[in-house]
C-alpha cells in the first residue's frame, strides 16, 4: 500500500533555496537590521506565484501549454474541465485564485475539486496541497477529507465523491476520538466498497475539537518543557507567582520575542510575509490547546514547530559553522518526524514560515535571531 502523503521532490530552485538557507554562512545578528537578508528571501517566496506555477505545469502535462503568467488560458481551460469532468461551473473562489489571489486554507472542497478537474491521483493531489496550496492534505478525521481520499485513492469518479459528500453531511460527529488518524487512513485505503466506506465513515468522523489529537499531545508536551525552563530561570517561587494565563503569555513572549495580551494591536505590524505572521500562537491559543479546544491546523503546526525550535536550541551549543550545520540537520529531522507522526505537512523550504525558521537555525543564536525577526516593523 502506497503512502498517500509523499514527501515533495525538490527541484533545482528548491535545492538552491535549501542550500542558501541551511548551509550558507551562519548569521550572527546584533540587531534587527542584521536579519534583513533572511526576511527578503522569505518575502520573495511569499510573493512567488507557487499556485499558478503548479497549475501551469499540470495543465501543460495535460496538453494545454502555458506558464504562470498565462492566466486567461488557464482560466478558460479550468472552466472547461469543471464543466466537462465535474459537471459544474468553476467556483468564483477558484477563478479568483487563477486571477492571482493567493489560495486560502479553509475552502478544502474547492482545493480537492480543482485536483479532480486536473485529473490528479491521490499522491499528485497530496503533493499539490503541500507545494502549491501550502497546506496539509487528507485530514481524514474530517468527513470531507476522508471522502476525497477514499475517492482519489480508489479512482472513483467525481460523481461518486459528490454523492458521498451529500450523504456524509448528515453524519453526526463522534464525541471522542477513539481511533488514531493513521488507522483511519489505513482502513480507508484498504476499503474499496462504497457502502462499507460510508458505514465506516459514519462511525469515525469528528469535529474540530476531536481532530489532531496526537498533535495536541505533542504541543502540550513541548509547552510543559518550555514552562519548566521558565520556572527554573525565574526561581523556585515561579509556580506560585504566575497563574496559568500568565505563564501562557510568558511562553509566547519566549517563542516570538514580544508579548500578546489579547489585543491585536499589541502584535507588531511586520515587514515579515503574511504566510509567516498569520496563525502564530498567542496566549489565548495556548490556553485553547491545553484545554482541548478548537484551533486551526496552521496554528497547531506553527506552534509545534516554534516550541520544538525553542526547546531544541535553548541549551544547544552553536560555536562554529560545522556545529551549527549539524544541529540544524538534527532539528530538521526531529521536527519532520514529529510532523509526520501526526499527519502534518513536512518542512518545506519554499514555505516562507519554514524558510525563516531554518534561516534562524543557521545562526549563532537561533532564538535571538527569531526575536530579531519579530522586531522588524
Amino acid at each position: 500500500m502506497t503512502n498517500p502523503i509523499p514527501e515533495p521532490a525538490r527541484d533545482t530552485q528548491t535545492d538552491s533555496i535549501f542550500d542558501a538557507t541551511c548551509f550558507g554562512v551562519p548569521t550572527n545578528p546584533q540587531s534587527a537590521e542584521d536579519v534583513a537578508d533572511g526576511i527578503a528571501r522569505a518575502i520573495e517566496l511569499d510573493e512567488h506565484p507557487v499556485f499558478l506555477e503548479g497549475l501551469a505545469d499540470r495543465l501543460t502535462q495535460l496538453g494545454t501549454t502555458c506558464t504562470a503568467i498565462d492566466t486567461e488560458i488557464m482560466l478558460q481551460e479550468v472552466k472547461r474541465r469543471y464543466k466537462e469532468l465535474l459537471g459544474k461551473a468553476c467556483p468564483r473562489t477558484v477563478q479568483e485564485w487563477i486571477k492571482g489571489k493567493t489560495p486560502g486554507v479553509t475552502s478544502r472542497q474547492n482545493h480537492y475539486e480543482l485536483c479532480y478537474a486536473l485529473e490528479m491521483d491521490h499522491q499528485q493531489t497530496a503533493v499539490f496541497f503541500q507545494k502549491h496550496f501550502l497546506t496539509m492534505p487528507y485530514n481524514v478525521k474530517s468527513k470531507e477529507d476522508a471522502v476525497f481520499l477514499y475517492c482519489l485513492y480508489h479512482r472513483k469518479p467525481y460523481t461518486t465523491a459528490a454523492k458521498m459528500l451529500t450523504e456524509a453531511f448528515g453524519f453526526v460527529n463522534q464525541e471522542n476520538a477513539h481511533t488514531a488518524t493513521s488507522q483511519i487512513m489505513t482502513t480507508i485505503m484498504q476499503t474499496d466498497d462504497d457502502a462499507a466506506f460510508l458505514r465506516y465513515l459514519s462511525a469515525h468522523c469528528y469535529g474540530n475539537e476531536q481532530q489532531f489529537q496526537l498533535a495536541r499531545q505533542i504541543v502540550n508536551r513541548e509547552i510543559d518543557l518550555l514552562k519548566e525552563t521558565l520556572k527554573k530561570e525565574a526561581g523556585l517561587g515561579m509556580t506560585e507567582i504566575l497563574s496559568p494565563d500568565r505563564l501562557n503569555s510568558r511562553t509566547v513572549a519566549e517563542l516570538l520575542g514580544y508579548s500578546y495580551q489579547g489585543n491585536e494591536k499589541a502584535v507588531p505590524v511586520h515587514q515579515l510575509p503574511k504566510r509567516f505572521t498569520e496563525s502564530l500562537p498567542k496566549d489565548v491559543t495556548l490556553g485553547k490547546i491545553i484545554n482541548g479546544e478548537d484551533v486551526s491546523y496552521e496554528t497547531l503546526r506553527k506552534t509545534m514547530i516554534l516550541l520544538h525550535f525553542y526547546n531544541f536550541y535553548h541549551d544547544a551549543e552553536q560555536t562554529d559553522r560545522y556545529t551549527i550545520g549539524g544541529n540544524l540537520i538534527d532539528f530538521y529531522e526531529e521536527i519532520d518526524n514529529l510532523l509526520l507522526s501526526c499527519g502534518f505537512a513536512q518542512i518545506y523550504v519554499r514555505h516562507p514560515f519554514d524558510c525563516l525558521l531554518l534561516y534562524c537555525a543557521n545562526s549563532y543564536d537561533p532564538i535571538l535571531t527569531l526575536h530579531y525577526l519579530n522586531e522588524r516593523n
